[in-house]
């Protein structure tokens, strides 16, 4: 082997130690994050709904600080001090989902908000300092042309968002937030996790936006940017497969808190594991179909493709809602899991319809494959729509084994869901391949 198929081949492994660390270690740290927050005991609607607010914010950050640390390394995976540096950023998102509990539910309150903003504050200039770093790096210039805009962009969000972050220790130590907030004794600092992603947020849009139209568009066909797209899919591939991951593996850690005292309590969470693993595996299987038919990366479908997996995540700790025995928590669960569930079915829908009308030069889909595309589309729009009619049965009611009735609903129509969608693609394909043997003869 000559030196240039080493220095590749050295890459390459280094390349695969990153994403195997990273991606691994993140995967868990979504999971638990999602599970220390939505694992606290709600009884009142106020309380869930602070609940979700920070929970989703908290995990909106996670995902992309994660998503762009990682991103530089599949540029630069070579560098060790970039990789040092997104192991400790790493370490900061692993403390942020604890730093948002003690915020809300614990007698630390203000440490909790303290030791938040600071986090906070930390993680923003670490990711920034990531980001400088790879520009300057001569391999920054090989990314597709959104890419370089969103990292040169982030390299303004992510300073204000870190400067707004520590700016929010100055408010009052012991001040309670008001506004929307008024009685719910949420310290004000901890508001400063809200403000810092806002400040971050507008001006990286901001910055992106004057940065995108400086950029040319000629230099998307260079080989180099090409060969960097395939890596892109791939990254797209592996975040959407970490998340629905970690949404599985909640499937089963989310439901250990049933009491179970005799071998027939074990039936229903059984039941309840299988329908929260059917319902993830089966639109996880089907995202397979849109990365074969779309085999390179595109900024819509990254977009699109990391909200369904996102939602997913929320599924299995608010679903243990629906199952405790608790009557409060009950029916907050019954009532909001229909909600994320067709809220997560709907983005589902998104990324179908975005694919059945993807459109390139280099690429047609042939029209067999819009179709079962348009198919997905619809039939999730049904099934959106059948969770969110479940809503009109009154939660106290229940069928066989005291399971409530929603629930076997929910059942009902995700089975008839998964089957109508088989029997139309296997029935099509079956016709299809019997035209293509009539075909020869005539």
């Amino acid at each position: 082997m000559d030196m240039k198929g080493m220095e590749e081949g050295w890459k390459d492994a280094l390349k695969e130690r990153s994403e195997a660390v990273l991606d691994g270690v993140v995967g868990i740290v979504l999971a638990l994050a999602v599970y220390d927050l939505m694992s606290i005991s709600v009884a009142r609607w106020s309380q869930l709904v602070i609940l979700l607010f920070f929970s989703f914010v908290t995990l909106i950050l996670i995902m992309f600080l994660w998503y762009t640390g990682s991103e530089v390394l599949d540029i630069v995976p070579q560098d060790n001090h970039l990789f040092a540096l997104n192991i400790l950023q790493v370490v900061l998102l692993t403390a942020l989902p604890f730093s948002v509990r003690l915020s809300l539910f614990s007698d630390v309150k203000e440490l909790g908000a303290t030791f938040l903003v600071i986090n906070t504050g930390i993680l923003f200039a670490v990711t920034a300092l990531i980001n400088f770093l790879l520009l300057q790096r001569p391999e920054s210039r090989t990314v597709p042309r959104s890419v370089l805009a969103d990292i040169q962009a982030d390299v303004f969000g992510l300073p204000a968002g870190s400067l707004i972050a520590f700016l929010s220790l100055l408010a009052p130590a012991g001040a309670i937030a008001g506004g929307p907030f008024a009685g719910w004794n949420i310290p004000l600092r901890a508001l400063g996790l809200f403000w810092s992603f806002g400040a971050f947020f507008f001006v990286g849009i901001f910055a992106n936006i004057f940065i995108r139209r400086r950029l040319p568009r000629s230099t998307e066909v260079a080989p180099e940017i090409q060969k960097m797209g395939g890596i892109f899919h791939s990254k797209m591939r592996t975040v959407n497969n970490t998340l629905f991951e970690a949404a599985l593996g909640l499937s089963a850690f989310s439901l250990t808190d049933l009491p179970i005292k005799t071998a027939a309590d074990l039936i229903q969470p059984l039941i309840h594991f299988s329908f929260l693993f059917f319902l993830i595996v089966v639109f996880w299987v089907k995202f397979y179909r849109v990365y074969a038919a779309i085999p390179f990366w595109d900024e819509g479908l990254d977009f699109l493709t990391s909200w369904a997996p996102l939602l997913a995540i929320f599924s299995p700790p608010i679903f243990r809602l629906v199952v405790l025995p608790n009557p409060e928590m009950e029916e907050l669960g019954a009532t909001m899991f229909p909600i994320f569930t067709a809220m997560f079915v709907l983005a589902n829908a998104a990324v179908y319809i975005y694919a059945a009308r993807f459109r390139r030069d280099d690429l047609k889909l042939p029209q067999e494959k819009i179709s079962e595309f348009h198919r997905w589309a619809i039939g999730s729009l049904g099934l959106a729509f059948t969770f969110t009619a479940s809503l009109l049965i009154p939660s106290n009611i229940t069928a066989l084994l005291d399971i409530p009735l929603r629930l076997v609903i929910w059942w009902i129509s995700l089975v008839a869901f998964a089957a109508i969608m088989w029997v139309a693609t296997h029935s099509l394909s079956s016709e299809k391949e019997k035209i293509g043997r009539l075909v020869p003869d005539i």
